[in-house]
This record gives C-alpha cells, structure tokens and sequence, in this order.
C-alpha cells in the first residue's frame, strides 16, 4: 500500500510539475526574431545565383548490377564485382581512384590489390566517399580496374591525374582517367582471376548505368548522397536550386584548448577583410581531441544548406563539422555525426548538406597558425517570391504566419520534403499541408507538380502513395487545392489517367458492406499518436473518412475533366462510405465527457476528419464539440497526443463548425508554444506540457524521441494557410480563383491584412475593426468574388462602397453574401 501511496505521489507532483513549466513557459517573452529582423535570409534575394549558371553537372555515373527492383537484405548486402578497361599516354605523377555507393570495396589494378575501405558502420552518412592512390600500379598503355563491392545498390567511381583535392581545387577540375558508365561490366559471381588484367571478361553483362550522378533528382532524396560531401567537384543539387552565403549571428561556445583564436568575430561579419580575417593558433602539435580549439557558430535561424571553410593557409588542415538544429544536438548527438573535412593550402571544402541552426567547428590539425578567409553557411533554397502575405494587429500571429511560411520554403528543396534534415523526401502527407501553404504563399507550380507526380508515380497502380492508404487520399485533396489556386487544366489531364487508378486501388480495401479491410496490406498510419499508427480498428476507422474526402474530392476533379460517368461513380462511392461510416462509427453515448454526448469516438483525429469529410452532418456538430474538440488545447498529459500535422486538419474542423475563436486560441497556445521556446521553424511534434530544459531531446514522433525529431517539419505550417483562410477568409472555390468566397472573421483582433496570388493578380483583403468590421478586396479582373460577410441578427442588407447591397442570407441569418465586382470595394454593415 505504501509503495502504490508513494507511486501516485511521484505521478502527481511529476504532472503538477510539468504543468508548472508549460505555464511558466506560456508567461515568458517571445523569442527574438533573428538579429537582421528578417526570418528567411533569401526573401529578398532578386538575382538568385541558380546551380545551372555555374556548375556544369559531373558525367561520371551510378552503375550497378541488374538487379530486381525490391531486393531483400541478404541480396543487396552480397558482393558485386566491376572490371573497366581504360587507356593512359603516360603515367601520370599522382593518380587517385575515389569511390563511392558500396559501404565496402576492394580495388585491383592491373590485378594488383591497391587497398581496400570500409565505411564507419556507425555513420548515418550514405555513400561514402572512398579514395585509393593507385599511382604505382598503373603503366603507359592499357589498364585494367577491377572492383569488389559490398553492402550497396550503386557504385560511382573516378580516376584523377591530381592529389587530393575539393571543391573545384585542382583535383577536381582535371580530366578524370576513366569514370564509370555505360562500358563498365558487372557480375554478381566471381571466377578465378577475374582481378586479373589478362582475364576475359567478354562474357560479363554490361552495368546498369543508372545516369550521371547529379542527373536525377531522386538521386538527391533521403538523405542518400550526404557522404558524397568530399565527392571532387559535387555540388548535389538540382539546378533550379539557388545558394546564397551568409556569416553566422554569433559565435558561442569558444573553447581554445591548448592554443588560442585570433578576430573571432570575423567569422559574423560577411566583409572578408584579409588584414582582419579569424586565425587559428594550435599552441600545440597533436594535441589530445579535448584539447583542440572548438568552437560553435549560431546561425541564428534554421538553415537549409551546409557550411563552408575557405582557408587562407600555405599548408594543408583539417576540421570536423557537426550539425545541430538545437544546439544541444550540435554538442550532443548531431544527426549525421561529427563530419571530418580536410582543405588543401588556399582551398574550400564543404560538410555534408542538412538543415541546422548550429555548427560545432573542431579545428583538428593544420599549421601552427590556421588562417581563414571565410567559414560561413551556404544557404541552398528554391527561388521563390513570397506574394501572398498576411499581417495583423497580433505580433505573435505574425511571426506564427512567418514561420510556417519559411518552414514550408525550408522543404523545398528537391521537390516538397518533409523536412530538409531528416527525411529530405517526399511524404503525402506533408506535403498535403505545405502544399497548402505553396499554394497560399508561393504560387509555385514546378516543384508541387513534380513532387505530386512522382509520389503517385507511373502507371499501372500497385501500391498506396507512400505505402500509406491515408497518404493515397491527401494525394487527392492537394492536388484539388492546387488546381483551385492555379487552374492548370493541362497537368490536370496529364494526371487524369492516375487518378482513376488511384481511385480504383484505394477502393480495393473495403468489403461489400463498406468496412476498411485493408485488403492491400498496406499501413494504415494516421498520426504519431497512441492507436493511430498501426493497423488499429481507430486507424482504420480514420482513414475510411479520409477516403471519403478523397472520393469527393477526385470525383470533383473528374467532373472538372470533362468525366462525368467516373465523377458520378466516385461520389456514389462517397455517399456509400458516408452511410456506412456514419453507421459504424458514430455513438450517441461513446463520447469522453460522460452526459450521452456523441461523437465519433474519443480522438480528437478521427472526429476532425469526420466533419472534413462531410461523414458528420452540421447537426452532429454541436455533440462533437461538445465531447471532444472542445477540448482541444487542454493538457491531459496522456500518450494519445496530436502532432501539428494532424492539427492543421483539427483547425480546420473547428473553423467549419464555427469555433474559430477557439482555434485562434490554440494556435498562440500550441504553434506560439513552440515559438515561445525558440523556435525559428516548426518542429515535427509538440506538446506545450513537454520539459522546456532541453525540448529537442524531449520531443517524439516517428516511433521515437529526441534529437532524430525534426526542428524544421513541412507537415507542421499549417496555421500560415490556416490564418488566411479563416482570418481573411480567402477561398479559392472554382479552378484558378474563376471563384472564390472571401469570408471575413476579425475575431479578437483589430485589423488584419495580406492577400493571396492567382493566375488574374493579387487578391488583398484589409479588415479592421472601426466601430464594427470593415471589409476592403481589391479583386483582381476575371475573378468571381462573392464576400460572406458577418451581421447582427435582423440586418437586410450590408453597404458596399456606401450602396446598401442585399445579398443571400447564410449561416442562419449570421452573414449575407454578396458579389462584388472586380476591382476595389468597401463593404461594412
């Protein structure tokens, strides 16, 4: 009895605790913007500097064996074995292979072994670069390379006439000996001597050539390429991105070991002046690693790129970089570990590409004094201008709006990621939110249609977007959002094939009686949230209603083709699912508040997505709010939480039931709780009742916790759409803004501003709060614009440019909507 008293003790004051902090946390200052003001160093950015206008991309090639497309571990960790032939004038002074792809090769030459590499197995780096010297071994003539190769799918290898060398030094800019390609030959079984320069290897397959190593953009995803960091000359990137340099906000952490550090502050300033540029001095040759001059550069915000040292020495050195995007993970535990980089006399080099804010500088070995021209960040981005904006009388609804809109810009990177450190890929799921936002904000059409396009990938249809049937449905409701925002007909059609496809595989899960069966075997996540991430009745009853969203959407972009018997099919199939889920679903006595309310069971997911789906009827609303959306913001310090993806469907279910004072509310608790704690972008999961000493290491998702957990997460930006939707109340509602609702809501603030791009210009909206709201539009030509605005019970009509205008009455006599011309209107009650 003693120890179960002592045990519900510990609970209570661990809650009691934690309850304290999150309203400790609630009552301390805002965090400061970065010190430029400005959170997104590019914004302004009017000549990008684009990859294409100075990186010719690297011929060498990915070869491989042919293999088949899903290989299991025991095939794919089995060695493969490369020859090539290539001819030589003259033996050169100096002759390097590198190689990269395999975690473990063995090279020969002339059938001489000229060494063998293996890569860290504890690395998270992929593709680590290799580098043999096979100068002694090569001969005037004919030579022979024969490669073993382990643990891999791809290899790429190259033979430079020059020393070691990066970043364009002169290793890198000679003419390679031989490089892999198409010639190459490949084998998954070895005979005798097959090292051999004398051995025929006529009867060996040719590679598969899988392309120059900066030619596809898949090449670029997961994470995948971030060993080829000491690649000679690889930059990584697709050439539609740009780069921009920028010194650090500050320098933190400065340790000088054994030696000392000379203009520290050089390394904040973007003037490279060589009279005042930062030195390095070791005190000491070989000094133990807790003794080396460290020190750590804070960028003041979170970057997607990676950092630059540029040396001004005579001699050679050597540092290691580690990324953080919490300075806490810089020190403790980066992502992609602790990076070595070796700068030849005079040169540059480059850690890998990630996204952090803080960068732990070890000055490892060099010349007694380590001069630098320059370490900086090198800030990679997706040109864009940020048209659509919105601003208000609240400064913390701003910087929420701001930085969703950066964490959003932050993803695009090779097409939408879901975040820019971990996992650099496209995910549905998130890209449905930042799309969203890319709509609102950017306008962008290339990236959005290409990240759509290869998440749905090609024809015939086999599997779920993203092996998740959820992720299949947002794959629809983005695609019709962004249609809506641009009108582009032509990609539309080009899809048209797909989403009939797609359509019919999803339709494969249910039963005749309408139950998800998940008979494509797929996995039926919904949210990093107890019962929602595994194939769970909660699961499964969810992503049913995402299904019907979906159909009401893909049938609704069918119709828009032309498809008429396929979009009549589909929402047939809607309203089939509805009645079903609503059957199956809904208890009039299931809720959590215990008075007989119902709802959609106890999960704040499934009953937002409920009435997204249209499954809730507006007489059900009430009951669900009732029992469990009204209580969304409390802290219930349970496992059962909500990630801010999930919340982004949460806000918009509270706003359709017309609680958007409460979904206002929530945002400065939830997103503004993470910007209260400093965030500069939002972070992949979030609980205002988490411990604040270090929220990095405490944050969970994706199955686990701490500093794996993502600071700059695409899925998490949806108040930025949320904010213009239902503040300025801007809503696309036919293709292209052809339509569109404006629906106004000031709620607790006295003005609000900002406006949305579409194909016909720019849509602005300014209220404020003058004695009652005033609505001003300026609708561009070609827009039909119809404003539901807000009125006292009994008023007839609303004043538009001074002229009473009746209208249609909505919302039980709450608004009246009225259509108003194209140009500049006034309209207040």
């Amino acid at each position: 009895m003693r120890r179960s008293f002592l045990s519900a003790l510990s609970c209570l004051i661990a809650v009691l605790l934690l309850g304290a902090m999150s309203a400790a946390a609630q009552d301390t200052p805002v965090a400061p913007r970065p010190p430029d003001g400005q959170l997104d160093p590019t914004k302004n950015i009017e000549r990008p500097v684009l990859f294409s206008s100075f990186h010719q991309p690297l011929p060498e090639q990915y070869v491989w064996t042919h293999d088949p497309a899903h290989q299991n571990d025991a095939e794919r960790d089995a060695p493969r074995y490369f020859r090539a032939h290539f001819h030589v004038d003259s033996v050169p002074e100096v002759a390097i292979l590198y190689l990269a792809g395999p975690q473990k090769v063995d090279v020969f030459v002339n059938g001489s072994e000229a060494g063998q590499r293996a890569s860290d197995p504890l690395s998270r780096l992929q593709s680590m670069v290799f580098w043999v010297d096979v100068t002694r071994l090569l001969k005037a003539g004919d030579n022979v390379i024969a490669i073993e190769a382990d643990h891999g799918d791809r290899l790429v290898a190259k033979l430079l006439p020059a020393p070691p060398g990066m970043f364009g030094q002169p290793s890198g800019m000679a003419t390679p000996l031989v490089i892999t390609d198409g010639a190459w030959k490949a084998t998954k079984s070895n005979a005798d001597g097959w090292q051999s320069a004398s051995f025929d290897d006529g009867g060996w397959p040719a590679v598969d050539a899988m392309g120059a190593i900066e030619s596809n953009i898949d090449f670029f995803q997961w994470n995948q390429d971030a060993g080829m960091y000491t690649w000679p000359r690889y930059q990584g990137e697709s050439p539609f991105l740009a780069h921009a340099f920028f010194p650090a906000a500050r320098v933190t952490d400065v340790y000088a070991g054994l030696g000392s550090f000379e203009n520290v502050d050089a390394l904040t300033s973007a003037n490279e002046d060589p009279a005042h540029e930062f030195i390095v001095h070791q005190g000491t040759d070989h000094a133990p690693n807790e003794y080396v001059p460290t020190l750590t550069l804070d960028f003041g915000r979170e970057i997607a790129g990676r950092v630059q040292v540029e040396s001004d020495s005579g001699q050679p050195l050597t540092v290691s970089i580690a990324y953080g995007e919490s300075e806490d993970e810089a020190h403790a535990e980066p992502y992609l570990g602790v990076d070595v980089l070796h700068v030849v006399p005079h040169g540059a080099g480059a850690g890998p590409k990630s996204a952090f804010r803080y960068a732990q500088i070890r000055f490892l070995s060099g010349p007694p004094e380590m001069k630098f021209r320059a370490i900086r960040v090198e800030d990679i981005y997706y040109p864009v201008k940020y048209e659509g904006s919105f601003e208000s009388s609240d400064k913390l609804l701003n910087e929420i709006w701001e930085t969703g809109a950066y964490t959003t810009h932050l993803c695009m990177q090779n097409d939408i990621w879901d975040a820019p450190k971990r996992d650099r890929g496209r995910w549905m799921g998130d890209t449905d939110i930042s799309g969203r936002v890319s709509d609102a904000v950017f306008a962008d059409r290339f990236l959005l249609e290409d990240t759509l396009t290869r998440l749905v990938g090609p024809l015939p249809i086999h599997d779920a977007v993203n092996g998740i049937p959820g992720y299949s449905s947002y794959w629809f409701t983005e695609l019709a959002d962004f249609y809506k925002h641009t009108g582009d007909k032509e990609y539309l059609a080009k899809v048209h094939d797909r989403i009939e496809a797609l359509l019919k595989f999803m339709d494969l899960d249910f039963d005749a009686e309408g139950h998800f069966i998940n008979h494509t075997h797929e996995w039926p996540y919904v949210d990093w949230s107890l019962g929602l991430s595994s194939d769970t009745p909660m699961a499964r009853e969810t992503t049913t209603l995402e299904y019907v969203r979906a159909y009401h959407a893909g049938a609704w972009l069918l119709r828009e083709l032309g498809d008429t018997a396929n979009a009549e099919h589909w929402e047939q199939r809607a309203d089939a699912l509805t009645k079903s889920s609503e059957a199956q679903d809904w208890t009039a006595d299931g809720g959590t508040s215990g008075n007989g309310s119902g709802s959609f069971g106890p999960r704040w997911q499934t009953n937002a997505m409920a009435v997204l789906s249209g499954v809730a009827k507006p007489d059900q609303y009430g009951e669900i709010w009732q029992t469990v959306l009204s209580h969304v913001g409390e802290k219930t310090y349970r496992p059962d939480v909500i990630t801010p993806y999930y919340g982004a469907y949460v806000l918009d279910a509270i706003a359709e039931m017309d609680h958007r004072q409460a979904a206002l509310d929530w945002i400065r608790e939830y997103w503004g709780g993470m910007i209260h704690e400093g965030a500069t972008s939002f972070w992949e999961a979030y609980d205002p009742a988490w411990p604040k000493d270090d929220p990095h290491v405490d944050l969970q998702a994706d199955d686990t916790a701490g500093y794996r957990i993502s600071l700059a997460h695409g899925w998490s930006s949806g108040p930025t759409y949320w904010l213009m939707e239902q503040v300025l109340g801007i809503q696309p509602t036919g293709p292209g803004f052809a339509t569109v609702t404006i629906r106004p809501d000031l709620l607790d603030l006295q003005w609000a501003k900002g406006g949305e791009p579409t194909p016909h210009g720019m849509l602005s909206v300014d209220l404020k709060n003058d004695n009652g709201l005033t609505a001003t539009v300026d609708v561009p030509q070609g827009v039909t614009a119809t404003v539901e605005f807000p009125v006292k019970a009994g008023t007839q009509s609303v004043l538009v440019n001074g002229t009473a205008t009746k209208g249609r009455f909505i919302d039980g006599g709450k608004r009246i909507a009225v259509t108003v011309p194209a140009g500049r209107s006034e309209i207040r009650e």
